[in-house]
């Protein structure tokens, strides 16, 4: 195999162990090592050369570039084989272990129920788009969410009902946001959705839109009921000034509280005044 064919083969799949020359027809094993080192993932897959340069020089070479092995010609194949077996093993145990820890942060990051973020992770992505916001004094929208008598759902048709509900909402109004949107349950049957470079009449688009999914909603109970539901958002957005997560939060409910006051299934949202960062 030539080196270009190599770099084809290593552009397109996947090795657990690239076993290299560094003698080849068109370019030398270092060149192609040095070209996809940055794209292996560390642990992953091993490169080991098998060459005939037996110097200390040309392995040190081959080592600093990335490889985890340089074997001198005549080698034994036992002994390769050997090696090529440890590797193995080394890359699949890497791989099981990037995987689980992977999985461990998801689940840290998430909801269980609904798959979109826990509080903490939520409050922790939005904080850092308060200070990028700040940085370019850029505007943002925060939206608190609440499902209208949730309560009377649980009571009535139980908890698995009420479940459905939650997942439900959450994948429609995911539907509607974009990749820089933060969705979150922040309680029970509370959400908060932060919109960066959103000012308020965006803001209160985007909250008529999350209305009108949830009011299209129909969700099927076990007791084949058929549910319907609606939503209450209080919501606050800011010109890009210094603005705080806890302030946002509280201004925002504030404006839940209206919402819910006037007859619920209503929007209610106001931009946040200079006495509002004072408190």
């Amino acid at each position: 195999m030539t080196g270009a064919e190599a770099l084809a083969k290593l552009g397109e799949y996947t090795y657990d162990v690239v076993l290299l020359d560094v003698m080849l027809p068109d370019m030398n094993g270092f060149d192609i090592c040095r070209q996809v080192a940055g794209k292996l993932r560390p642990g992953e897959t091993s490169v080991i050369f098998v060459t005939a340069l037996n110097e200390g020089v040309w392995e040190e070479q081959g080592l600093l570039l990335g490889a985890l092995d340089y074997i001198v010609k005549p080698f034994s194949p036992t002994s390769v084989r050997a090696r090529v077996r440890n590797h193995l093993n080394l890359a699949r145990t890497t791989r099981e272990l990037r995987q689980a820890k992977d999985k461990l942060e998801r689940m840290a990051a998430v909801d269980h129920l609904t798959g979109i973020f826990n509080r903490g992770h939520f409050e922790m992505l939005t904080e850092r788009e308060l200070e990028r916001a700040e940085r370019g004094d850029r505007p943002g929208a925060l939206l608190l969410i609440d499902l209208d008598h949730f309560k009377r759902i649980n009571d009535t048709h139980g908890h698995a009902a009420g479940d459905k509900v939650l997942v439900a909402v959450a994948e429609a109004w995911s539907r509607e946001l974009r990749g820089c949107d933060i969705l979150g349950r922040v309680g029970g049957e509370e959400f908060a959705l932060f919109l960066p470079e959103t000012d308020g009449a965006e803001a209160e688009g985007v909250a008529q839109r999350l209305m009108r999914q949830t009011r299209a909603l129909a969700v099927t109970c076990d007791d084949e009921v058929t549910l319907k539901v609606t939503a209450s958002v209080g919501g606050v957005w800011t010109r890009g000034g210094r603005a705080d997560l806890k302030t946002l939060m509280r201004v925002a409910d504030r404006m839940l509280y209206r919402a819910k006051e006037a007859g619920r299934d209503r929007i209610e949202i106001e931009s946040l005044e200079k006495e509002d960062l004072a408190c």
